[in-house]
């Protein structure tokens, strides 16, 4: 279940799936991460700075851990990115901050997209994602602004691995 990534490529259709660390028929109405400050409400999760000011104190809002950060403290990656090359090693900081902006993106859409752990080595840079479509959107991201060669690989169990170099 290999593809190399080119333009003409189609994309994936990724399905929506159980994961195990939402819990079954949603929370509480209204429920705040202790950590990151993630607002859950109306089924869904997402960040706002003046709804979580505004509630922060309020009793009635129940105080979690929302799925990102459980994953992150529990190191559960679904998403595994490997960037690699010569041309990495000459553009490191620029590359990394594109992958900062993609997780920032990311997580303005949908909170539970983040980074769990950015490795830097000698000569590569390994990256784990809360989700598999946060590890493709990055390997893309950095195709589309340096080229070089990107593959994408799926497993059945919905876990992305990517690779990147140049």
């Amino acid at each position: 279940m290999s593809k190399r990534y080119s333009p003409s490529t189609t994309k994936k259709a990724i399905d929506t799936y159980n994961d195990p660390y939402l819990p079954k028929g949603g929370i509480h109405d209204m429920a705040i991460c202790r950590k990151c400050h993630a607002i859950y409400h109306n089924k869904r999760w997402y960040m706002d700075k003046a709804l979580y000011k505004r509630r922060r104190n309020d009793k009635a809002s129940l105080r979690v851990l929302c799925p990102a950060c459980r994953k992150i403290k529990d190191n559960y990656a679904e998403g595994f990115v490997m960037l690699s090359g010569k041309y990495l090693m000459e553009h490191k900081q620029d590359i990394l901050n594109l992958v900062k902006n993609e997780e920032e993106k990311a997580m303005a859409k949908n909170p539970l997209e983040r980074i769990i752990n950015l490795d830097e080595k000698d000569r590569s840079v390994e990256i784990t994602t809360t989700h598999e479509r946060l590890a493709q959107r990055i390997g893309k991201k950095i195709h589309k602004a340096c080229q070089g060669e990107l593959q994408i690989k799926w497993t059945k169990d919905k876990l992305t691995r990517v690779t990147w170099r140049r």
